[in-house]
């Protein structure tokens, strides 16, 4: 696709940066102490610090407020003091940028909508009705393609916006919280054409506040808390930094609770034992090996097991371990 390409863009980032992506790509973005504020005085951004690796899918983890969206939208516009975006051949960066509410003309088909856009970006009216109806097809908007946007659901609407993203063909796309709307369907769509991108060696990044979409479909996570990227790194890496490890909580009939204090130790591999009202939480290397040791101990004490629940550690445990704070919770 004949793409224009209006984004202006900052020098280079510097040559011989470091290389961390499990992609192995070249800085595309570098953010240094990136500074915001909002028009009314309150800071958005307070010295974030983060790179973008060519080819890379980074994800953006954090609470509401935390400059996510800030971030996406300085890299989408004409840069800020402290970011720097690579140049292309023609002096600018390719981007195309997915706000969290995307906005389409009501009175247009769904269709007729992303073959604007498209068209807007450079391609042929042919073309652009091409791209348009394959892409509209690939995000199960085919049936729905000569409906007026207007009458589309929030997650039709997203779908949409979806589409024409990825049919844009950008080297850099920006997608803030594209999760929202999106049924289980649509999030498998998003996680086919998130692969496709890589796959073609192009860059994403995402926001969201999903934690296992960011661990399964992206090579890198930064954990955003407070206008400041408290840590990045390919999910695997995040949690071995933090040594978190499977939990299994055991839950007792309530007159049934094993003698505490004349329990013997727990079993080999179990790494620390919590009790709690009714239930004992114990931290474990492999709850595969470790459970049935761990079932006759409390057993063998006396106790009246009522569940077992085996919970693997998510990104959301390291993020509460590395920001100090909770992901879900509402930021400043």
């Amino acid at each position: 696709m004949n793409r224009s390409r209006p984004a202006r863009a900052g020098p280079d980032p510097a040559e011989g940066a470091e290389t961390r992506g499990p992609r192995g790509g070249h800085p595309l973005v570098a953010a240094e102490a990136l500074a915001w504020t909002y028009p009314d005085g309150s800071p958005a951004l307070r010295g974030l610090s983060l790179e973008v690796r060519d080819g890379e899918r980074l994800g953006l983890l954090g609470p509401n407020g935390s400059g996510k969206s800030t971030f996406l939208r300085l890299l989408a516009g004409d840069g800020a003091p402290g970011l720097r975006l690579a140049r292309e051949v023609d002096g600018t960066l390719d981007r195309w940028f997915v706000p969290d509410q995307p906005v389409f003309r009501p009175w247009l088909t769904g269709r007729e909508n992303a073959a604007v856009l498209l068209e807007l970006r450079g391609a042929s009216p042919v073309q652009a009705r091409a791209e348009a109806t394959t892409w509209l097809a690939r995000f199960g908007l085919a049936g729905d393609a000569e409906r007026p946007a207007g009458a589309y659901s929030s997650g039709m609407r997203r779908r949409l916006a979806l589409a024409v993203a990825f049919a844009a063909e950008a080297r850099l796309l920006l997608l803030d919280e594209p999760l929202a709307g999106l049924d289980p369907a649509g999030r498998a769509l998003l996680a086919e054409a998130l692969a496709g991108q890589g796959e073609m060696g192009r860059t994403t990044v995402l926001s969201a506040h999903d934690p296992a979409f960011a661990a399964a479909h992206c090579d890198r996570v930064g954990f955003i808390v407070d206008g400041r990227c408290e840590a990045v790194d390919t999910p695997a890496r995040l949690l071995q930094r933090v040594g978190v490890r499977p939990r299994v909580e055991i839950r007792f009939a309530g007159s049934t609770l094993p003698d505490v204090e004349t329990c013997p130790p727990p079993p080999s591999g179990v790494l620390s034992a919590a009790w709690r009202e009714g239930a004992v939480i114990l931290e474990v290397e492999d709850p595969r090996t470790v459970l049935p040791e761990a079932l006759t101990w409390v057993l063998r004490g006396g106790a009246s097991v009522t569940s077992v629940d085996v919970r693997e550690p998510t990104l959301a445990d390291a993020f509460l371990i590395l920001a100090g704070r909770r992901l879900e919770e509402e930021g400043a």
